[in-house]
């Protein structure tokens, strides 16, 4: 059974007309006639039923056809695998990452990716999310390349920053306008947290739970900007990275006092160990690592 016959096979199957059918793959007639009925001797059964000028599947045709789609679309798909790790298909990268890097490292690293000649055909698909979120979709395939702070056994993880947390508390709190606090002067607070999922909350829990203490949580929310929103309308105070939405007259945001360095969150770059990465991929994985990997010491 060769490739060809089974190309054969799928285009016959499709337009049921010798004539016609050997005019679309640009072969004689005879040719094609000749590379079915091999294949029908192989496979001892008869694929096809000719009467007079009529030719239409058999039972075993039928059955056949949906293994052979499959093979030959899978087989397409490898073709498709190889030509984007070549760099001939068109250069997309997708490329995922949390709310709170997109205006300070996302635009640099853009920038130091675009200043090089041979990066200049990249075209990026952007997707921003929470971090746990862009860690499930980088898992899926979804994601070329990923900034995220979850780890696993199927992902490849480099470190490129570290990311400070900070209190944010309403204006008017009497912590309010300090150079820095300290955990016990926060917390006894009520608490907006994001939700289970998140590194974040997976951090605060563990800081709280290594002092012994319980943290007052009054809500729960998806994600940073929403927080923040609680923390203006007065309901409570809320651990978090520096994100654009802090600057305003309505939050204050205080430098968490941590010589343990608890309050400090790592921020992976992130591929997948067996995904194969297109050229394109690799080369702006590769000027991220050179320009922003950052060693492991503490």
């Amino acid at each position: 059974m060769t490739l060809l016959q089974l190309q054969y096979f799928k285009t016959l199957a499709r337009v049921l007309h010798y004539t016609h059918a050997a005019k679309e793959l640009h072969i004689a007639q005879p040719s094609l006639s000749y590379s079915i009925s091999e294949l029908e001797k192989e496979l001892d059964v008869k694929l096809f039923n000719k009467e007079n000028r009529t030719v239409s599947l058999t039972l075993y045709g039928e059955q056949f056809l949906p293994y052979v789609e499959k093979a030959l679309a899978l087989l397409n798909e490898g073709a498709d695998s190889l030509h984007q790790m070549a760099g001939t298909a068109l250069q997309v990268v997708n490329l995922g990452y949390f709310h709170s890097i997109s205006s300070s490292l996302i635009p640099s690293i853009m920038a130091g990716v675009y200043s090089q000649e041979e990066n200049r055909g990249i075209r990026f698909q952007f997707i921003e999310a929470p971090s746990f979120d862009i860690f499930t979709q980088l898992k899926n395939g979804t994601l070329d390349l990923a900034f995220c702070m979850h780890l696993d056994e199927s992902i490849e993880s480099v470190m490129i920053m570290r990311q400070p947390l900070y209190l944010a508390v309403p204006a008017n709190h009497p912590l309010a306008g300090r150079d820095n606090v300290t955990f016990e002067e926060f917390a006894r607070e009520p608490m907006v947290m994001l939700d289970k999922p998140s590194n974040l909350r997976t951090l605060v829990d563990q800081v709280f739970a290594k002092r012994r203490a319980i943290p007052n949580v009054v809500f729960e929310v998806r994600e940073c900007n929403a927080a923040l929103q609680y923390v203006a309308l007065r309901f409570g105070v809320s651990i978090l990275p520096r994100v654009p939405a802090m600057e305003n007259g309505k939050v204050s945001v205080i430098p968490i006092k941590d010589s343990e360095q608890a309050f400090v969150r790592t921020v992976y770059l992130s591929w997948s160990k067996n995904l194969p990465l297109s050229a394109a991929a690799q080369r702006v994985k590769q000027y991220i690592l050179e320009h922003y990997a950052t060693p492991l010491a503490p």
